[in-house]
């Protein structure tokens, strides 16, 4: 029975299939390189198939008019002709899914046709009940296997009509079905593993491709900033980029981006959910320059069993809080950089030169303030809470195996213990609480 369907607010032409409004709206522009394939299943010995009812003409045993005893392939032949339809529409047969063996057949048999870098235009209009459900698995499978992109998943909601005896009584400019976009729906699987990527490892990189892959408006300055300041905690944290950590721009970006996007409607609930946990999990961090930034950042590592960052951010840390703590008695000749070297040496030399005083080096250059430095007693404390860092952080950079996983998991307290001594309002950040009672 024909009808009108709708979509973006727009009413096609009278059709008898929602695949010809669906082509004249996504594909009219397509290429000879471009395919629209019709999967079909085949009349069998229990059901009678889409090939025989829908795809040839004459399938309808109840048509009433002309126009319902014309097949699709007909009607899209028709239609090629009409709007100069350049790709190409190939037929492919599919089992009928009653049975695990027919599912996995019409999962290969889709798979096949797929080519690396696909673009996915997929209706679902027509397809038994199990169709859609195992699509958005074969479609997440085929992401990850050829590179595809699922762009939209469509159903024609004829049903919304009505019966088929009260349709037909309805006239045919006013017999309008609404085309129902459910592509976000079936886009919760690749958001779960957004969410995973967050929750279990704290990687954010995934989040910032699914905003850029899944909106239309992706190219709007609010998202590109909102992107940008989502992968910058992903980087900084993997680089231990102490200056930009430090300085709380990134999260100040994502904050007053997270708010400009909390307001939109094109951004999916489940993407809102997942930027609501982001915002909730970065809670620790302020958008202003701070050391509290890099201590977030550590806890961030610590949470989500970043060792290879979390061990080298710590290290850094400690000595970039000492040499800024005695910068007053730093030598002029002696460059920052240097001079946070300077700082290392005191903090990670052996207990026994350094009870002896025994100067090597740059150290031996200034021993006045190498002595000054060694005699406070914050240094002092301070000293064998760090040596299992700077331990473990060597064993992580040269990969000699000499502290294992078991080790390094036992030394987190020291990192712990090493920032609250130069903090003391670290210990009641809820970052350092979850680790206290979940991690320690």
């Amino acid at each position: 029975m024909e009808c009108r369907y709708e979509m973006d607010g727009i009413p096609s032409e009278p059709v008898r299939f929602v695949q010809e409004a669906l082509i004249r709206n996504i594909c009219k522009e397509w290429s000879s390189d471009d395919r629209i394939f019709i999967f079909c299943t085949r009349t069998d010995d229990v059901t009678q198939g889409a090939y025989e009812r829908n795809w040839v003409d004459n399938g309808q045993e109840y048509a009433s008019t002309d126009t319902e005893k014309i097949g699709l392939e007909h009607r899209l032949k028709d239609l090629q002709e009409k709007i100069g339809l350049k790709a190409i529409i190939e037929e492919v047969d599919i089992k009928t899914g009653f049975s695990e063996d027919e599912i996995w057949n019409i999962f290969q048999t889709v798979y096949n046709k797929l080519s690396e870098s696909d673009k996915i235009y997929f209706d679902v209009t027509h397809a038994f009940r199990s169709i859609p459900l195992f699509s958005t698995v074969l479609f997440n499978y085929s992401k990850f296997m050829k590179k595809t992109q699922l762009v939209s998943i469509k159903y024609g909601a004829f049903e919304q009509l009505g019966e088929a005896k009260r349709v037909r009584n309805i006239q045919i400019e006013k017999r309008i079905a609404p085309i129902i976009d459910l592509t976000n729906i079936a886009r919760l699987q690749e958001y779960n593993q957004v969410a995973s990527g967050l929750k279990d490892f704290g990687k954010v990189r995934q989040l910032k491709n699914a905003i850029a892959a899944n909106l239309e408006s992706s190219s709007d300055q609010t998202i590109r900033d909102l992107s940008k300041s989502i992968s910058q905690l992903d980087e900084y944290i993997a680089t231990i980029d102490l200056k930009e950590i430090k300085s709380g721009k990134f999260i100040l970006a994502f904050r007053n981006n997270y708010k400009n996007a909390k307001k939109r409607k094109d951004i999916s609930i489940p993407i809102r959910n997942i930027l609501d946990e982001l915002y909730k999990e970065t809670e620790d961090f302020v958008g202003q320059n701070s050391y509290r930034n890099i201590e977030a950042a550590i806890n961030w590592t610590i949470k989500h069993d970043m060792l290879m960052q979390a061990y080298p951010l710590a290290e850094e840390y400690v000595i970039l809080r000492i040499s800024d703590m005695f910068n007053e008695i730093k030598p002029q000749q002696l460059p920052q950089k240097k001079f946070r070297m300077f700082t290392s040496s005191i903090l990670g030399m052996p207990h026994v030169d350094f009870i002896a005083r025994n100067w090597k080096d740059t150290l031996a250059d200034y021993p006045d303030v190498a002595d000054e430095m060694a005699d406070d007693p914050f240094v002092q404390k301070l000293r064998p809470l760090y040596a299992p860092i700077r331990e473990a952080r060597n064993s992580l950079a040269h990969g000699n195996g000499s502290i294992k996983y078991a080790q390094l998991c036992q030394c987190i307290p020291n990192i712990i213990d090493c920032i609250c001594c130069l903090n003391k309002e670290y210990e009641e950040y809820p970052s350092t609480l979850y680790i206290k009672e979940n991690i320690i």
